[in-house]
């Protein structure tokens, strides 16, 4: 299970670099819960369910591409 949390928050984490934003703006946005990953990563766990809806938000919202962003 652990394995399957770390994995998950170096998935959100990525994300977020790529979005630029921090992981407490994605769990607001995706689960309306800001401290989700801080509690992940001080060993807390979370619902597979509650990792559907983050992967569910972060699939329809993805970065953009980096030539988008340099058009802006």
């Amino acid at each position: 299970m652990r394995t399957m949390t770390n994995d998950f928050t170096k998935e959100a984490k990525a994300y977020c670099e790529r979005r630029g934003i921090k992981l407490s703006t994605l769990g607001k946005y995706a689960v309306d819960d800001t401290s989700l990953f801080h509690r992940l990563m001080n060993g807390g766990r979370c619902f597979p369910e509650t990792m559907d809806k983050v992967r569910a938000y972060m699939a329809a919202n993805p970065p953009q591409k980096q030539t988008d962003r340099a058009a802006s």
